[in-house]
């Protein structure tokens, strides 16, 4: 009997540790995926700021403007791991990588007690090759905190209201304000908590799990601080956001589209929810079993808070950009990638527990695919743009200008301003060429200087002042080919004659 009992442990043993073995190499292909190339593109505007804001007093950080729309938690990791002032753009990317790598292990604990093992590793999979949960991991900004703080609130949540404790509840209150502290809008993501609960808690004349809304107003007492500066600042704040136009449906439907693998998924993902629903009222109007019924646990199935999360996030997201500000982009609906990748998959999942692998393999391999293809292409930044103009200006003949649409607020035009201090150009004399919301130059002496003009555009149309001011552009001359204007993703460089 003896070796009997042994054999039996051994075996459970060995089941045990495949499917760690399974989700070590999907975390590790996820983690390659985002650490390869970390360091290997320029800055861009947004992570400026970062830098920026890191290395500012901390009270001073809270109040610039270009950062307002972003709470302070990545600038104080930053502070943790580094007291450098200028360090390299892979450590200053480092803990959206980190983040990033740390969501695919919680994605696929959610999605085990969802839907069984086999749908948490699939969760995994998808997770760890989203491409666009791969861009924002190599991103020096708090998109990829938010996500995963939503995804961490979310699942002590649904644990917090099945089996109330008060350590769950702890841990729900830290993950809140954390998640909060890294991004305003995850307020859409707490307020699928409240209204999950309000659903699914409420029996016999009574709410069950009060302990679950206390935590969240108690969380949300924590974040007041946060609140109070942001309405306070929220004029800056919006300043932030001008740039986004006024969403319409199609626009929508397309950040839908980038937070899972395209319109064949939104597509499952609209059938997974339809067929849930259907689930849920014959379970309950007709107490039925079979295949139908499996797609639905009960009224606290974890699905239904997927279903609200994501309409909170995403569709919430849409109705608040119509009321208030715009704000229908990937990087602000991102904490939706989440319920868009697992409601398909665990709804297959209670059909036949190998669906989704298949999807797994499948959306995964196309992300990976894309992936490839977009690391060969070279996108240069101003770390190359510096490069160039450092190579090819003769200091004495020429002059750099900096094109500065200028706002009301000083402190976005010192963010203008933030690329020549992380890329500076020896040598080099830079000007600045200052034009208002409405194309009027507000300062124009730089074009009554005589010499020949590099002029570095991000956002405004100068062409109408150079054309006022009498200046002339000039062509670049590059292998034997001719350029009207150089591309360094986002700025574009125009070269501009010698004032005769």
């Amino acid at each position: 009997m003896k070796p009997l009992n042994k054999t039996s442990s051994d075996t459970a043993s060995s089941r045990a540790l495949v499917p760690a073995i399974l989700l070590a190499l999907i975390v590790c292909g996820g983690a390659i995926v985002r650490l390869v190339g970390l360091g290997g593109r320029s800055l861009w505007a947004d992570e400026f700021c970062t830098w920026h804001v890191a290395r500012m007093p901390l009270s001073e950080s809270l109040q610039w403007g270009p950062e307002l729309t972003k709470p302070p938690l990545y600038q104080l990791a930053l502070r943790a791991i580094t007291r450098e002032t200028q360090p390299e753009e892979w450590l200053l990317r480092l803990p959206a990588t980190i983040a990033g790598i740390l969501t695919i292990i919680v994605a696929y604990t959610l999605a085990r007690r969802a839907s069984g093992l086999v749908v948490g590793l699939a969760a995994a999979g998808l997770v760890a090759f989203n491409l666009l949960q791969i861009a924002y991991s190599q991103e020096a900004r708090p998109y990829t905190f938010h996500v995963l703080g939503a995804t961490v609130a979310t699942l002590f949540w649904w644990r917090l209201v099945v089996q109330p404790t008060m350590l769950l509840a702890l841990a729900y209150v830290i993950a809140v304000v954390l998640t909060f502290h890294s991004h305003y809008l995850s307020l859409l993501v707490f307020a699928s908590h409240a209204l999950w609960w309000l659903m699914v808690s409420r029996r016999d004349g009574k709410w069950r799990s009060p302990i679950a809304p206390w935590s969240l107003i108690f969380a949300g007492v924590l974040c007041m601080p946060i609140v109070v500066n942001y309405l306070r600042l929220r004029t800056s704040t919006f300043q932030g956001l001008a740039w986004i136009k006024p969403p319409t449906w199609g626009v929508a439907v397309t950040v839908l589209n980038d937070l899972g693998f395209g319109l064949v998924w939104t597509v499952g993902l609209a059938a997974a929810v339809v067929a849930w629903s259907i689930s849920i009222y014959w379970t309950s109007a007709k107490a039925a079993s079979g295949p139908l019924a499996r797609l639905s646990t009960g009224r606290q199935d974890v699905v239904g808070l997927l279903v609200i999360w994501l309409g909170c996030s995403w569709f919430g997201l849409l109705v608040l950009s119509w009321i208030a500000h715009p704000a229908m982009v990937d990087r602000y609906a991102i904490p939706a990638a989440i319920p868009t990748m697992l409601i398909p998959l665990v709804v297959a999942g209670r059909i036949n527990k190998w669906i989704p692998i298949g999807m797994m393999l499948g959306f995964s391999a196309v992300g990976l695919y894309r992936w490839q293809n977009e690391r060969l292409v070279f996108d240069p930044g101003f770390r190359e743009l510096s490069a160039y103009l450092a190579q090819t200006i003769d200091p004495e003949r020429d002059l750099v200008v900096l094109t500065i649409d200028r706002q009301t607020h000083p402190d976005w035009i010192d963010a203008e301003r933030l690329p020549f201090d992380y890329y500076p150009i020896e040598g080099a004399e830079i000007g600045e060429l200052h034009i208002d919301p409405d194309g009027q130059t507000v300062l124009n002496d730089v074009l009554e200087d005589p010499r020949q003009i590099f002029l570095i555009v991000l956002w405004a149309d100068p062409f109408p002042i150079l054309e006022a001011a009498g200046r002339q552009t000039l062509p670049f001359e590059i292998d034997g080919e001719r350029f009207s204007r150089l591309l360094f993703t986002p700025y574009r460089l125009i070269r501009i004659a010698a004032k005769e």
